[in-house]
């Protein structure tokens, strides 16, 4: 009997620990899951929001050295889906005044693989042990656009076919004139109205997406910043502010401090003493005058 008790015992444990097991599993999987979230790109399918010109803007923030390689295989990534999906439209790469690498790669590329591709795009970075700092996508409407240009066209076209027949019954050369003028008119409104149909729907078909890569990274618990080098930087800029002012305060004063000192040469000067002399001597012999 005793036996069978421990027995009993042993096996709840058991099933606790299974069961505890499979909690810490799922907690694990559930964290990872999150992880994964939060690493991928942020993106809106196109056929979400019909008729909206989606701008995509990605932050970086690498390593230095890693920045150029990441940006090239940015590129090189664009440059593999050919000139009709995704073309490179601007490229930047600088130190900034505290030698930091700094750059830029801007693309124009379908709408359909702008999602996919700002995740492939955040992968290679982290490959480098970068980071994503932010992400922004922003949409602009073309609908109400693409609207007012086919009204428009539509309105026009219906007036020159109006138009034209008038003008085939048209009995005197002043009517003509008169017609032939609005129909014109009425062509530049057409002509006005496709080109604005046909910015929108380019503005649909492209989609803007900028790589901003900033450089410092020092590993985690510093944002980004190596604390070493900012302090050193820190200290430079305060002795050049020092250097600085007093450079400043010596331009300043330097001038006045020679003409100062220029008047008390010439005020010990031969001459000055004689004529302090020769001006006491007047004044002694008007004094005795006086008396």
């Amino acid at each position: 009997m005793f036996k069978r008790r421990i027995g009993m015992v042993l096996a709840a444990l058991a099933l606790l620990g299974a069961c505890s097991d499979g909690a810490e599993r799922g907690q694990v999987g559930e964290s990872a899951d999150l992880a994964e979230d939060v690493a991928a790109a942020p993106g809106i399918v196109p056929t979400a929001a019909p008729g909206v010109a989606f701008t995509y803007s990605y932050g970086f923030q690498l390593a230095d050295p890693a920045i150029s390689a990441a940006q090239e295989e940015h590129a090189a990534a664009c440059e593999k889906l050919g000139l009709e999906r995704c073309r490179i439209t601007g490229m930047t790469y600088r130190l900034d005044e505290r030698d930091r690498v700094e750059g830029t790669l801007k693309l124009a590329i379908d709408p359909l693989l702008a999602r996919s591709f700002g995740r492939d795009a955040i992968a290679v970075v982290q490959r480098r042990d970068g980071a994503l700092r932010y992400t922004e996508i922003e949409g602009e409407d073309q609908n109400p656009a693409l609207e007012d240009a086919a009204r428009r066209e539509g309105g026009a076209s219906v007036e020159i076919a109006r138009l034209e027949a008038a003008l085939r019954t048209a009995k005197g050369d002043e009517e003509r004139v008169a017609l032939r003028q609005q129909l014109r008119e009425l062509r530049d409104q057409v002509e006005q109205a496709q080109a604005q149909e046909t910015t929108a729907e380019a503005k649909i078909r492209r989609t803007p997406m900028n790589f901003t890569y900033l450089g410092g990274a020092s590993g985690r618990g510093f944002a980004g910043e190596n604390p070493v080098r900012e302090a050193w930087y820190l200290f430079v800029d305060s002795v050049a502010m020092m250097v600085g002012f007093l450079l400043k305060a010596l331009a300043v004063l330097l001038p006045w401090a020679l003409l100062i000192a220029l008047l008390v040469m010439l005020a010990r000067s031969r001459p000055a003493l004689r004529l302090r002399r020769w001006w006491g001597s007047d004044a002694d012999h008007d004094a005795s005058q006086a008396s």
